[in-house]
């Protein structure tokens, strides 16, 4: 059976059902632990002995770290984009249903949030508050959501005048029935493909929060760490770089290749070109 996907679609879904697979089951099926030295084994080259990736200063496995950072990275990625997804389709699909002065509101409320300096915002939050897992979701997802949430409230807007809603209007529905019957309902296809927009969006935020040394304390470690760390070991063991970062730039190319395959692939725009 042929599927439906374009070809840059397909190979992007098996890009990033690979890397999320390798990296789910990965840690579980080494023979090393990600944070277990082994000290026989400091800052061995790649193919080594039984280190397939080498290790670092301290004998840490290259491999077991790079994976278990993979499953932090692409966990926070994956949680806040659909924290960023539900806040952003909310908002967008209320400003653009109401419409008027309340848009105008919402509307300058998103300028006032996107004006604000995030890495002063997370510097703050992570004085202020125990640095935590909850506490990074928040500030990521709290962070993308921005554009998300303007992409749905022009959406919203131009459903609002759709004759089906009108309709529905004059019908004596109320303004959340129309909110959950039609105009959130025909946002959905919309939504999943700026999801695959702002994922790796959320991934790279992650990975500068963990390259500062913002992001999970040790001994958890993400592909921002690891990258801080490599940096550290550059002229000594530079594959404790390599590996990460080939990871890190693999994985935010397959999910910007999906997106804007799905986003041509749902333009009705481009379909007849793209099938021509």
């Amino acid at each position: 059976m042929r599927s439906p996907f374009p070809p840059l679609v397909r190979v992007s879904l098996a890009v990033l059902g690979v890397q999320a697979l390798v990296c789910t089951v990965g840690p579980w099926l080494l023979p090393f632990d990600a944070q277990t030295p082994d000290w026989d084994a400091l800052s061995v080259a790649p193919g080594v002995a039984r280190h397939g990736f080498g290790t670092d200063a301290i004998g840490r496995d290259v491999l077991a770290r790079t994976l278990a950072g993979g499953r932090l990275s692409l966990g926070i990625g994956v949680l806040s984009s659909v924290l960023a997804l539900l806040i952003g389709l909310t908002y967008g699909a209320v400003a653009g249903l109401a419409g008027g002065r309340v848009e105008r509101l919402m509307v300058r409320g998103l300028d006032v949030v996107s004006a604000i300096p995030f890495l002063l915002v997370v510097i703050l939050l992570l004085t202020l508050f125990d640095r935590s897992l909850t506490l990074l979701l928040a500030a990521i997802g709290g962070y993308v959501w921005i554009d998300f949430a303007r992409v749905m409230r022009a959406e919203a807007a131009r459903l609002r005048n759709e004759p089906f809603v009108l309709a529905s209007e004059a019908m004596g529905a109320t303004f959340a029935q129309r909110l959950r019957l039609h105009v959130v309902p025909n946002l959905l296809p919309l939504a999943m493909v700026y999801l695959g927009l702002i994922l790796p969006q959320a991934i790279l935020v992650e990975s500068f929060l963990g390259f500062l040394g913002l992001s999970i304390d040790e001994p958890g470690a993400s592909w921002g760490s690891l990258l801080s760390d490599g940096v550290q070991e550059l002229d000594s063991a530079p594959w404790t770089l390599l590996f990460p970062a080939a990871f890190l730039v693999t994985t935010l190319a397959a999910f910007q290749m999906l997106g804007d395959g799905l986003r041509d692939w749902l333009d009705v725009r481009t379909r007849p070109q793209a099938a021509a």
